[in-house]
């Protein structure tokens, strides 16, 4: 899990490559009126119970902070993880470190009363040791889509904006329709997402990922359709599913991802390599499971067919 986690730390904490318990994303609430205690069951299936509205807010993990900024809750985090980089307000929040090296001293001495932690990024150890210091730990988790809707009506309940998540989740379902309806009758196009460059071994989503939703959201195919959630692959299976389109998610390793994956002798043969059809997403709204999946989706739309 350390190896994978170094991998994805690469391109941008993209989430790790395991696949969630999804009953666990259920989330409920007693009342969002602010004078009463209520409770929130978040992605470990762990009722959390809150006094008042939190107010002094840590977020590890990119796309919850995204999230609590989408709320309208950006001026309650005191800190966000190292890899928070969107909206740009994030600059003026303190930074800390997060996955294996979450330093739990910190996040205490910054005297939060709610901590927000992606599942994989961290361990149960750290959320009991948060705990044991007073604070309140939600803890989320989204592979899917529908994950994703779960969460932000997670994260809306827990900060009372139950309206705001509501109104979120069905602009999204809304501008995924509007999309779905403009792919209507177009040619399918096989597609591979690199999500970790051949340098590092090559990654790339399956089944049961988002990514791989999105693509089925705009018509394309997936090369790797059949291989579940996020999995190590193999540059000769690349070459044989031979895709029509490649979209790279590296901004680190390499400075230039495209010029690198056309440079590759070995893929001269592939139809997107052939027909100049390489591109480099935008990682980080293509690897974070939260509003701007929306954005991704449009991206991978105007890239195939405009």
């Amino acid at each position: 899990m350390k190896k994978l986690l170094a991998l994805l730390l690469v391109v941008s904490m993209i989430f790790t490559m395991v696949a969630c318990e999804k009953s666990a994303a259920k989330t409920e609430v007693s009342s969002d009126k602010s004078d009463t205690t209520y409770s929130v069951t978040d992605s470990r299936g762990k009722t959390v119970t809150f006094n008042k509205t939190p107010e002094k807010i840590i977020s590890l993990l990119p796309s919850d902070t995204e999230i609590v900024y989408a709320l309208g809750f950006g001026d309650k985090l005191i800190a966000v993880s190292e890899y928070c980089n969107y909206p740009s307000d994030t600059e003026n929040k303190k930074k800390l470190a997060s996955g294996s090296k979450t330093s739990i001293e910190s996040i205490i001495a910054e005297q939060p009363d709610l901590v927000i932690f992606g599942k994989m990024a961290q361990t149960e150890d750290q959320f009991k040791q948060v705990e044991d210091a007073g604070i309140n730990v939600i803890v989320t988790e989204a592979t899917s889509i529908n994950d994703t809707y779960l969460v932000i009506e997670m994260l809306g309940k827990v900060l009372r904006a139950s309206e705001k998540s509501a109104e979120i989740i069905n602009g999204m379902k809304k501008d995924f329709n509007d999309i779905k309806t403009q792919v209507a009758g177009k040619s399918s196009y096989k597609v591979y997402v690199e999500i970790s460059p051949v340098i590092h071994g090559p990654w790339s989503c399956g089944k049961g990922t988002f990514q791989d939703e999105l693509l089925t959201l705009v018509g394309a195919e997936n090369i790797f359709y059949d291989m579940d959630g996020w999995q190590k692959v193999s540059e000769e299976q690349v070459i044989s599913r031979n895709p029509d389109y490649i979209f790279a998610t590296d901004m680190y390793s390499t400075p230039d991802p495209i010029g690198e994956i056309m440079g590759r002798t070995s893929w001269y043969n592939i139809n997107a390599i052939k027909n100049n059809k390489v591109f480099s997403a935008d990682a980080d709204a293509l690897t974070r499971p939260g509003p701007r999946l929306v954005d991704a989706a449009k991206e991978l739309y105007t890239k195939i067919y405009e």
